[in-house]
């Protein structure tokens, strides 16, 4: 059995154990005797149920077992390598190293055409001041122009990031031009939704909070609010502040929906996060992650 027998394509995936159940499952729906055993001995594994604790999340793979699998599976040279980085991104222990991964997935034409929301999220959120050149180029004043976009925004960009912002940005597809020339939200409401893996969060978020710090001691405190509460309180009531802060960034978005010519860009940041540990896996336990 090779993957040129099954219909599982490689490149729609993020998750590789996910995508060794679903090929070992075509391969099995083709021919019903396959087992692992059969899968093992092609890819060179002494232990015959090795591969099925690998997909049970039991078992990680080594460079060289992921090569073994990847020849078992009859990859070629470019889906070898998306594979490779797959297996890196999942098994990876720090974000930095998922990172690198995700970058490397996303610069296969095939994932990019297979799923190319997640390459644009990925660029969009790359840089903290992509989405507030989104919102200036609506504004009533913006006079077309780069450098009226650079001159406004703080802290201050360069005219020329703020060109290549706008073209990504009508690149992908988050803006486009009116009949008079001017610019528009297709989507007045944008938000990090589910669609979104952690990773792409997780960079945009560190942004902001590195934004956050430069400019603390630079901004006067009649244009900013920065607040810190500390609370003792029962782990089950997480679940229910987390959901609080949840409604009340829905209730935001509602109240500026309309605002589709703005004059000013805010940037609203809200923190909440335990500051004591944890016990490991008591969250899972209750089904409930803070």
């Amino acid at each position: 059995m090779t993957r040129r027998e099954t219909t599982v394509n490689l490149f729609e995936y993020r998750d590789y154990r996910k995508y060794l159940k679903d090929w070992y499952g075509a391969a099995q729906n083709q021919r019903p005797r396959y087992s692992f055993r059969a899968l093992a001995q092609r890819a060179g594994f002494k232990s015959s149920n090795f591969l099925m604790l690998v997909m049970q999340g039991k078992r990680n793979l080594t460079e060289e077992s992921t090569a073994k699998v990847a020849r078992a599976l009859s990859l070629n040279k470019q889906e070898g390598e998306f594979f490779r980085n797959l297996v890196l991104f999942n098994q990876a222990e720090t974000h930095e190293e998922k990172d690198i991964h995700f970058r490397q997935l996303i610069q296969s034409k095939k994932f990019s055409l297979l799923r190319p929301i997640e390459k644009k999220n990925y660029e969009y959120y790359s840089s903290w001041y992509h989405p507030v050149v989104r919102e200036l180029v609506v504004a009533k004043e913006f006079d077309g122009t780069p450098e009226w976009i650079a001159e406004k925004i703080y802290p201050p960009i360069t005219p020329a990031q703020a060109a290549k912002s706008i073209e990504l940005l009508e690149k992908i597809g988050l803006i486009e031009k009116t009949q008079d020339n001017k610019w528009k939200q297709p989507q007045t409401l944008l938000t990090t939704g589910p669609e979104l893996i952690s990773v792409v969060v997780h960079n945009y978020h560190k942004a902001l909070l590195d934004l956050t710090l430069g400019i603390m001691d630079k901004l006067s405190m009649r244009y900013r609010d920065v607040s810190a509460m500390t609370l003792g309180i029962r782990r089950e009531r997480l679940p229910q502040l987390r959901d609080k802060v949840r409604e009340f960034r829905r209730e935001i978005l509602k109240l500026v929906a309309d605002d589709t010519e703005p004059d000013d860009v805010v940037q609203l940041n809200i923190q909440f996060f335990p500051v004591t540990k944890i016990a490991e896996g008591e969250s899972e336990k209750k089904g409930k992650t803070p």
